[in-house]
């Protein structure tokens, strides 16, 4: 977590402790910073989001900005949905993350930190000025070089899905004299599924505990 990121969370603890309500304790919230990040504004939600506003960023929603708060949320297993004039980024219906042209807001660190970079530009370029015909090409070649996602698909692959698939195959070509042939296909279907099920879990949850 980063310093200004800790900092802003353990000071909103401690005014939640003094009874202070949320309203009074956005009106005295005050700049944080360590590095290249800032953090100067509490936005009442939960989980309360930490963020960044600044007339200056001036950021501008179109479908690369969307493109690359997509990819970045992905990652964690969170969902986009563009509300102009903004961006939120949820999970399960909760808000985890905001995006608007003067600022940002994130409840987690790490996603905070990766909205700076590579949707404001801050301390970094932004990922959405690649051209739109590559973007697609760049987002899959950003997902490949990510080690812990390669090997998280692959276990899920080698581990979850290969075994019912063969199961499921073997089920398929081998004849039976005593379960009929809809049925052997209905049980392979069914097996495909529950392994396709169960590995998209678990990439997900992987993920999830990985960018935490």
């Amino acid at each position: 977590m980063s310093e200004a990121f800790q900092k802003a969370v353990e000071w909103v603890r401690q005014q939640s402790k003094e009874g202070k309500r949320i309203a009074d304790i956005q009106a005295s919230f005050p700049t944080f910073k360590d590095s290249n990040l800032t953090i100067n504004r509490v936005l009442s939600n939960n989980p309360l989001l930490l963020g960044y506003f600044d007339e200056k960023l001036k950021l501008k929603i179109n479908e690369r900005v969307i493109r690359a708060a997509t990819l970045v949320a992905k990652l964690r297993g969170l969902d986009v949905f563009v509300s102009p004039p903004e961006i939120r980024i949820v999970r399960d219906g909760m808000l985890h993350g905001l995006l608007r042209e003067d600022g940002f807001a994130a409840c987690d660190p790490n996603l905070f930190r990766d909205i700076a970079v590579k949707i404001y530009g801050i301390g970094g370029s932004p990922d959405h000025e690649v051209p739109v015909k590559d973007s697609w090409l760049d987002s899959l070649a950003r997902l490949l070089s990510d080690r812990g996602f390669v090997e998280t698909v692959f276990f899920a692959a080698l581990v979850i899905l290969l075994p019912p698939t063969l199961a499921a195959i073997s089920l398929l070509i081998t004849p039976s004299r005593f379960v009929p042939d809809p049925v052997r296909l209905g049980i392979s279907i069914i097996i495909l599924l529950a392994a396709l099920y169960l590995a998209r879990l678990y990439i997900r949850e992987n993920l999830r505990q990985r960018q935490q």
